[in-house]
């Protein structure tokens, strides 16, 4: 996907937007009313100094905790909102689907405000006629279409609003949390019409809390903290960052002494070296690169390795991985966390594994009915050790990444705890022909039906 960076297609320059707070009605009459007496209001900023821009063709995620100014800054880029200083260039036709049904008429029927849709959007009646039918078969919400948008459901006001938008030939899409809402089959008509716009060198931004699907779906991430930018660049560090903020690190109160942290390495340096024969060639990945993990200070992955590799970092199509995991906890954070979070003192320990593009293949943990993890507050127990053996998972040659995670809880109702992001990096060499991204163990039986054994007898008499 090509981008022009020299002429982005959007431009935020130094937007700042603040609200005026009131502690009660009654100072906001004595402000309106005296204008030159003192201020009784206090200003909110929603966006401070935000400034970043988009190339054509790019798809940019923002992410962000909820009231940080992410619905405020596409709503200003929208031209929905006025910035209180700064400015925002577009070029092209946008197409915004920010709150369910804005701009829609409740009185009107859905086809009639498919046509006003049209004419906020620039296109007259005849031009909006030949799309109509396009965008009533997308929207598929049959014979409501005749009847008052008031009626319809959230699913159906998003239904239509989605439809209208990509019907209007745009150049930059903005889109704020809409595919959270309508059936899944309407969520997976929408993305496999966002991917082809992408392909024709359509620029999207795209809100959402689904942080998977973001780094799955978009170039570059930008991540707003307290109406500030936060970061922006590639998807795995931003998110990364994202996760660091939304799960701080314990108080050092909380965590290991410099003399205990010093214990700690001197007894991973004794540990023996795993000596089994048949585990092929083990490894064990850099973890020192705290920009890639979150998580506070409750429990941690004080060495990880893995083995049934090939070479470092290689493994075919045959080939078990094996996990060998030591995890060390702080008993007074877990209790304190257990508490806080009314979670059992358990300890779930789970891999995510992903492909270079993001999209998320798999997980597993030991997070099941029959066993429902470790308990951290067993008697005099601060660490143990976790093996996990995974069967052949014949997947397609490539690169490939795992995760690992530690969560306090049970499969019900846990609270993640740390997380090591793409952690673990493995490559699948096989000369296996495989279509899409891993094979499956099938089979397929063929039989004749009784009504097929008559008709080839009916034909083998006629001839």
């Amino acid at each position: 996907m090509s981008s022009d960076r020299t002429q982005p297609v959007i431009r935020v320059s130094g937007v700042t937007k603040a609200y005026r707070l009131y502690n009660s009605k009654a100072d906001r009459a004595a402000e309106l009313f005296l204008p030159f007496g003192r201020k009784r209001h206090h200003l909110h900023y929603a966006l401070r100094d935000f400034s970043f821009e988009v190339a054509k063709g790019e798809s940019i995620g923002i992410i962000g905790r909820n009231g940080s100014g992410k619905s405020t800054l596409l709503k200003i880029i929208a031209g929905v909102l006025t910035a209180t200083s700064g400015e925002v260039s577009l070029h092209g036709r946008v197409a915004s689907l920010l709150e369910l049904g804005a701009g829609f008429n409740p009185e009107m029927t859905g086809r009639e405000n498919v046509y006003f849709q049209g004419a906020l959007l620039g296109l007259g009646s005849r031009e909006m006629e030949k799309r109509v039918a396009e965008i009533l078969e997308f929207a598929d919400i049959g014979e409501f279409i005749e009847q008052p948008v008031k009626t319809y459901s959230s699913g159906m006001f998003v239904r239509l609003a989605f439809a209208v938008s990509i019907h209007v030939d745009p150049e930059v899409l903005i889109v704020d949390e809409a595919l959270a809402v309508g059936d899944v089959r309407f969520q997976k008509k929408c993305v496999d019409w966002m991917k082809r716009f992408q392909q024709r060198g359509g620029t999207i931004l795209f809100v959402s809390h689904d942080i998977f699907t973001v780094k799955a779906f978009c170039n570059r991430l930008v991540l707003i903290d307290e109406g500030k930018l936060e970061a922006i660049g590639d998807p795995d560090t931003v998110a990364n960052r994202y996760y660091q903020i939304m799960f701080p690190k314990a108080s050092p109160s909380t965590t290991a002494a410099g003399d205990e942290v010093q214990e700690i390495r001197q007894e991973l340096a004794e540990m023996p070296e795993l000596q089994d024969e048949d585990d092929g060639h083990w490894f064990e990945p850099d973890m020192s690169d705290g920009q890639r993990q979150w998580g506070g200070g409750a429990a941690s992955i004080a060495r990880l390795r893995v083995g049934g590799v090939r070479a470092p970092n290689l493994f075919a199509w045959q080939d078990s991985i094996l996990f060998d995991v030591v995890v060390r906890w702080n008993r007074g954070e877990v209790r304190r966390l257990c508490a806080e979070y009314h979670v059992q003192p358990r300890l779930l320990v789970g891999f995510r594994l992903e492909n270079t593009k993001g999209f998320v293949l798999t997980n597993f943990t030991n997070a099941t009915q029959a066993d429902n993890g470790f308990d951290l507050l067993a008697s005099g127990v601060s660490e143990c050790r976790v093996r996990c053996r995974i069967a052949p998972l014949k997947l397609a040659a490539g690169n490939y990444f795992f995760t690992p995670g530690l969560a306090v809880g049970t499969v019900d109702h846990l609270h993640p705890v740390m997380e090591y992001t793409n952690l673990v990096h493995l490559h699948c060499d096989t000369s296996r022909q495989v279509l899409g991204q891993m094979q499956l163990d099938y089979e397929i039986a063929f039989s004749a039906t009784a009504a097929g054994a008559e008709a080839g007898a009916a034909i083998a008499t006629a001839s």
